[in-house]
């Protein structure tokens, strides 16, 4: 994980993925395309609290899960659709970043931490996607959902 990493993350938790969605039937063919290339592992969690009450939602536990394509579309636009997410929020979730940095509890320090986000202020706060070096430890395939919306296990 890398600062930017961390950011999405924050970024995500108060806006959810309303950034990705222009269309319900383009988001649903982006999303079969990417499920297509990700290995389905039996036992993974279908779920990560990421907080402000969502969940990153792991395309490798659909089928084990016995979650539609469909369903997970429409659980990530009606998410998507009803994000309530402000900068005044997300500039909070970015002050507990800087608090873990600065108590070395993140896996890079402070000074990275810093530089990274007066770079993204200077940038007018945009979406992220994850650092080229996040994506090759973790393969990250996922769609953020409200909490709720999933079936009780």
């Amino acid at each position: 994980m890398e600062p930017r990493d961390a950011v999405k993350l924050a970024y995500q938790s108060e806006f959810a993925g309303g950034h990705l969605i222009r269309d319900r039937r383009e988001s649903l063919a982006r999303l079969k395309t990417e499920l297509a290339g990700v290995r389905q592992r039996p036992g993974a969690p279908l779920a990560e609290t990421i907080g402000g009450g969502l969940v990153r939602v792991h395309l490798a536990a659909l089928a084990e899960h016995g979650i539609t394509p469909e369903q997970l579309n429409g659980w990530f636009a009606d998410t998507a659709q009803r994000s309530r997410g402000s900068l005044e929020g997300l500039l909070q979730r970015l002050d507990v970043l800087r608090a873990l940095a600065r108590e070395g509890r993140l896996p890079f320090g402070r000074a990275a931490a810093e530089r990274y986000l007066m770079d993204y202020a200077a940038q007018g706060y945009p979406p992220l996607s994850h650092s080229q070096a996040y994506r090759a430890a973790y393969r990250p395939a996922y769609r953020v959902v409200e909490a709720g919306l999933l079936p009780d296990p």
